[in-house]
């Protein structure tokens, strides 16, 4: 378990806040374990403890620990209470249940004090570090040699410690009750999506916030259970701008025959007849990617995304900025594995969000090393074919779907369409040939307004070929996803200077933009 090989870490620090910490958080998680009552109130207790185990390794300097000295007082009155829950008698158990719950209260708001405490010790040890940095240079100033700022890269290192960890937010426990009141009983009309496995409803709080409820209509699908202890797990871990935020859950088990009685003359307490898993999110106003690449016909509605190309690249860039996210500063690493226009939704102002995080896999880079396999589902299409025959789940996985996404983006085309003669025609054997000809104008999607000007097309056509390195066959050819969004960044900033209002040059302006180094990039230009 990862705890215990944290413990040693935690040790090295134990006697910045006075005590024995890691046997104290030892004995805590082992207590936890073995509660007989108050089980649920016993383990977020401990999660809370887990977390603090987690962050301490982080403190290295004694002035900055200070503030911590009376945690382990506050971690043996954690285990004193834990240990109270191990009796088992009935009479203790209804004289004590209410002094218990006040107790616990108590106890976690005490921890929460100390977790609150973590990013003030941080501060505190960067900016003496900053400061022994700031004096070594008016040190060696003073002596007439010339004196060397320190470069970002170095002072990021120095803060990498810091910001490698992130503390998952907690997600509500919502109640049955909450959740139909929400959606109205879970009204029909307010259902944004449907199939025989999921359902999901818009939905209104108490408190008036908007959301999205995810309800599995296919309870008997263990497939889906795991799908949702997967969400659960990882999605609090991740808080970026470009990630759908996970705001509770629900989860109600069969009531027995006996039970079913009892609730006979209590039926307005809205309890289910059958077990509930339900997920509640924040609410995404206006739809999915695939839904604007890919309305249903006759459709007639226009969105940004459908006409405007600067729209559409700003999207992968969102989107790539997410996977970066959760490939180079989630600790440990999460791969998505089922990135798929399908996935990426959009809030009232079309911010992208990323969702469907229920094939994600925390990415274990010695499991990779030992050659150990793993099984995972994903989409027909956007599967990386590299994974068909070794098993491995890689972060380029993740590069081999958002390239398909990316060829998806700039030709409007699905990912599987059928020829004239009624074969499959997969989109990377249209899209592939085209854009290693330089024929980019055979390849963009024609809905888009205006045509774009010669620098765009430069920028479209980099844009295509990041696409095509992202889609090879061998993983170890493919950028890392730093490159991808470095080259959005780069492709968009070109498309915006070149817009028609504001250009007042000769198509050759723009010659002199240079992209990041990609195979297969640098130094492209439009034939």
């Amino acid at each position: 378990m990862t705890l215990w090989s944290e413990l040693s870490d935690v040790a090295t620090v134990a006697q910045l806040v006075g005590a024995d910490v890691a046997g104290l958080i030892s004995v805590i998680m082992l207590a936890a374990e073995t509660a007989r009552q108050n089980r649920r109130e016993c383990r977020q207790l401990a999660r809370r403890v887990l977390i603090i185990s987690r962050l301490l390794p982080l403190v290295q300097d004694p002035e900055s620990a200070r503030p911590m000295a009376g945690l382990c007082d506050t971690l043996r009155e954690a285990h004193e209470l834990l240990q109270s829950c191990q009796r088992r008698s009935a009479a203790y158990r209804l004289f004590m249940a209410g002094r218990k719950a006040v107790r616990f209260r108590e106890m976690q708001n005490k921890i929460d004090f100390y977790l609150l405490l973590f990013p003030v010790t941080s501060h505190i040890a960067i900016a003496r570090r900053l400061d022994r940095i700031y004096n070594l240079l008016d040190t060696t100033g003073a002596g007439g040699e010339p004196s060397t700022l320190p470069q970002p890269s170095q002072l990021q290192q120095e803060s990498t410690v810091v910001d490698q960890e992130v503390v998952p937010y907690e997600i509500h426990e919502f109640t049955f009750a909450e959740i139909v009141a929400a959606t109205d009983y879970f009204d029909p009309h307010a259902g944004v999506e449907s199939d025989q496995s999921v359902t999901m409803y818009r939905g209104t709080l108490h408190d008036g916030r908007e959301v999205a409820v995810r309800r599995i209509m296919d309870r008997q699908s263990s497939f889906l259970q795991e799908e949702f202890r997967t969400e659960l797990e990882i999605l609090p871990r991740l808080q970026h701008k470009h990630i759908v935020r996970l705001l509770g859950s629900c989860v109600t088990a069969r009531k027995d025959q006996q039970q079913k009685k009892k609730r006979l003359l209590s039926w307005w307490r809205k309890e289910p007849k059958e077990p509930e898993w339900l997920t509640v999110y924040e609410y995404m106003e206006n739809n999915t990617l695939f839904h604007h690449l890919h309305p249903d016909q006759g459709s007639t509605e226009l969105s940004p995304v459908t006409v405007s190309w600067k729209t559409r690249i700003d999207v992968l860039l969102g989107v790539s900025r997410a996977i970066e996210h959760m490939h180079c500063h989630a600790n440990p690493p999460i791969i998505h594995w089922n990135i798929k226009p399908a996935n990426i939704l959009f809030d009232a102002s079309w911010v992208p969000r990323l969702s469907g995080f229920g094939s994600s896999v925390v990415w274990d880079m010695a499991s990779e090393e030992s050659g150990m396999t793993c099984t995972v589902t994903g989409t027909i299409g956007y599967i990386d074919p590299e994974y068909m025959t070794t098993r491995h789940v890689k972060p380029t996985n993740d590069v081999y779907s958002l390239g398909i996404m990316m060829l998806e983006v700039v030709t409007g085309r699905k990912v599987i369409e059928k020829d004239d003669q009624g074969d499959i025609l997969p989109l990377t054997s249209f899209a592939v040939p085209i854009v290693e000809a330089g024929n980019i104008r055979g390849l963009l999607d024609t809905r888009p307004v205006p045509e774009p000007t010669p620098g765009q097309l430069r920028a479209l056509e980099n844009v295509a070929r990041t696409a095509r390195c992202c889609v090879k066959e061998k993983g170890k050819d493919r950028p890392a996803i730093p490159d991808i969004v470095a080259n959005l960044e780069t492709a968009l900033e070109l498309f915006c200077k070149d817009e028609p209002s504001s250009v007042h040059e000769s198509p050759e302006h723009d010659t002199n933009v240079v992209f990041p180094s990609l195979p297969g990039i640098a130094g492209d230009h439009v034939g």
